[in-house]
């Protein structure tokens, strides 16, 4: 059998929006604490012949980020997405020629700043009980961004795609393993869909 390439076909123009919604939403900065999952899928899709699932062939994670990613994202993305989905009934094969569905995924991110000016008493802080009444806080941090996207393993087209954004922080990174099973957890909730 052939090498499958995915996705095959061009993106349809529902993909390209929710692609743009989720660049907007990231660069509107409406990120909070605790990611929030969204999905979009092809309608005509019958969900329920999808029982077996594999990853994408060798570039499984694609990366739209200027800072490489920490070496230990893949891995754990595809454990995570493999617990997930063989607790909710799916059957995880190695041989990507034997699943119903085939699964990529893309993270990027983005350096944000966030600046506040405090001047005399108003939003005044206090720091070893003396106020700052001329001072402007920088702030620095990261927000990233996770797609899961579901191809049919035979036509090699794009069936569902899930994402979440969130503001990554310092314990974010330390905390990867939890990190991304959250994050996993709240993308997942939405597949299969419920039509």
């Amino acid at each position: 059998m052939a090498a499958t390439s995915y996705p095959r076909k061009d993106m349809p123009a529902r993909w390209a929006a929710a692609l743009f919604a989720l660049l907007l939403t990231g660069l509107l900065g409406a990120c909070t604490a605790k990611p929030t999952g969204y999905s979009d899928f092809d309608i005509d899709t019958d969900f329920s012949g999808f029982k077996t699932f594999s990853f994408v062939p060798g570039n499984t994670l694609v990366v739209a980020s200027p800072n490489p990613p920490n070496p230990a994202l893949e891995p754990t993305l595809k454990e995570e997405v493999r617990k997930y989905l063989t607790n909710r009934g799916f059957r995880y094969t190695a041989n990507e020629a034997d699943a119903d569905f085939v699964i990529g995924f893309a993270v990027g991110g983005t350096p944000t700043t966030r600046t506040t000016a405090f001047t005399n008493n108003y939003r005044q802080v206090r720091i070893a009980g003396q106020g700052l009444s001329n001072q402007v806080v920088n702030q620095e941090s990261s927000e990233g961004g996770l797609v899961i996207d579901m191809f049919d393993q035979g036509s090699g087209d794009k069936k569902w795609m899930g994402w979440a954004i969130q503001e990554i922080t310092m314990g974010d990174m330390v905390q990867l393993e939890r990190t991304v099973r959250e994050t996993v957890g709240v993308i997942l909730q939405h597949f299969p869909p419920e039509v």
